[in-house]
C-alpha cells in the first residue's frame, strides 16, 4: 500500500519532459522485476516511474529528500518484498 502511495506521489508530479536520471532508471527497473517477481496486482509502470522520480529528484527543496531515502532503501533490500515495502 505505502508503494502505491509513493507511485501516484511520482505520477502525479511526472512531467513530460523530466530529465531521466541514471538513479532513477535503476530503482524504477527494480522495483518492476520485483512487482513482475511477485506476482504483484499492484498497478506499476516502469518508463512513468523514472519520469515521475526524476520530476521528484529535481523538486530538491520539496521532495529530494524523500527519493534519496527511497533509493536507499531499495537498494538495501535483497528480498523483492521488502523492495516493495520502501516508501
Amino acid at each position: 500500500m505505502h508503494r502505491c502511495v509513493f507511485t501516484l506521489l511520482l505520477l502525479a508530479v511526472a512531467g513530460c519532459t523530466e530529465p531521466r536520471s541514471a538513479q532513477c532508471k535503476e530503482v524504477c527497473k527494480r522495483e518492476a522485476e520485483c512487482v513482475d517477481t511477485t506476482g504483484s496486482k499492484m498497478p506499476f509502470d516502469e518508463k512513468e516511474c523514472v519520469a515521475a522520480c526524476a520530476a521528484l529528484e529535481n523538486d530538491v527543496a520539496d521532495n529530494g529528500a524523500k527519493v534519496r531515502r527511497h533509493v536507499d532503501c531499495v537498494h538495501k533490500q535483497q528480498a523483492c518484498e521488502a523492495v516493495l515495502e520502501c516508501k
